[in-house]
């Protein structure tokens, strides 16, 4: 069986909202044209050998849905052209604050074919603190039963850490089956040390809450794969970005993915990183201290997100590293309370041994 192939579109740089931790620049009103993102498409899709088998195409921003005409033209011709065989899903992540009935009721036909991933903050005072008082302008039940399967992402700030498990249960009580949470990183985020304390509680209430409901999936932060670590990494780069993952602007240029692309960077820097980094070199990826570190193979740092806060695709920010330790190790606790609720001693045994080589 061959990869699947990401072609991301940049339609447009333009948002409706400012939220507090967002590091795009806001100032733009660059957006791609129809006949554009059809060429675009074309040349991808002509470009593309056996080693693929599938495609997912996703309309990025700014915020995607200010250019839903394009969205639905564009759909609407891939769906009818040769290359609708190729193409396994469309995807556009939204604030959702923006549809409209019209979008709802064309949406809603092509559920199947096209998915909408919500970014939503938590509850109503996590998302407007984040998210410029939009809490009331977004239909959470819509999201939540048109794409059961599909994530909703949260994004925790300074301002909004100490109600993460506020947020992320609120969220459960909406209907949300799956739970994907970061934390806000950038030039301009603040972190603290009493946020990392502000974390760990977190973390810890979320971990009882979810073993009071063990039938639901935990979210994103406390299924960290601890049993990876002292292993080798088989791939030093973790990331498809600039191989299997291809990012294009409204003037037909390429980046490795959004984040190396001028909707998240300056336009120097954006075009620098295509000039510095050779995507396929995989030796670029991993710096010295990293690999020293026993939790690496476990990390999930983002190359990207390296480049905008060290100007360098290996180094994680110092603030990254020390929430990460926190996140191993609550995890481990959470999985040594499961395995011992679960009663199921293999488990038990496993965790006990990740503790061990962490402790």
């Amino acid at each position: 069986m061959g990869k699947q192939k990401t072609i991301m579109l940049l339609v447009t740089y333009r948002c409706n909202l400012r939220c507090s931790y967002c590091y795009e620049p806001k100032e733009s009103n660059f957006h791609m044209t129809v006949d554009r993102a059809k060429r675009i498409i074309q040349e991808q899709m002509s470009s593309l050998n056996d080693y693929y088998d599938s495609v997912e195409i996703q309309f990025m921003g700014g915020e995607p849905l200010l250019e839903f005409s394009l969205i639905k033209d564009v759909s609407e011709w891939l769906w009818a052209s040769p290359y609708a065989n190729k193409v396994m899903v469309l995807f556009a992540p939204t604030n959702g604050t923006l549809l409209t009935s019209e979008m709802k009721k064309w949406f809603t036909k092509y559920k199947d074919k096209i998915h909408l991933g919500l970014s939503f903050d938590g509850d109503i005072d996590m998302q407007n603190t984040n998210r410029s008082s939009s809490f009331e302008k977004v239909e959470l039940s819509y999201f939540a039963s048109t794409w059961p399967e599909q994530s909703v992402k949260m994004t925790i700030s300074p301002e909004t850490i100490s109600h993460l498990a506020d947020g992320v249960i609120f969220l459960h009580t909406k209907g949300f089956k799956y739970i994907s949470a970061d934390l806000a990183m950038g030039p301009s985020i603040n972190w603290s040390k009493q946020s990392l304390v502000a974390y760990k509680q977190e973390l810890n209430k979320l971990s009882q809450y979810y073993l009071e409901n063990p039938t639901l999936i935990p979210f994103s932060m406390l299924r960290v794969n601890v049993e990876s670590i002292g292993r080798s990494k088989h791939n030093v780069k973790t990331c498809c970005c600039g191989e299997d993952m291809t990012c294009v602007d409204w003037t037909g240029k390429t980046y490795a993915c959004h984040l190396f692309s001028p909707v998240s960077l300056p336009m120097e820097k954006a075009i620098q990183s295509n000039l510095r980094y050779t995507f396929s070199d995989h030796s670029q990826f991993e710096s010295p201290v990293c690999a020293k570190c026993i939790l690496n193979v476990a990390c999930n740092h983002c190359y990207g997100m390296n480049y905008i806060c060290t100007d360098d695709v290996s180094r994680p920010s110092p603030f990254h590293c020390s929430a990460f330790k926190i996140l191993f190790v609550e995890n481990c606790k959470f999985r040594l309370a499961q395995a011992e609720l679960n009663n199921d001693p293999k488990a038990l045994q496993s965790i006990k041994q990740v503790i061990s080589k962490i402790a």
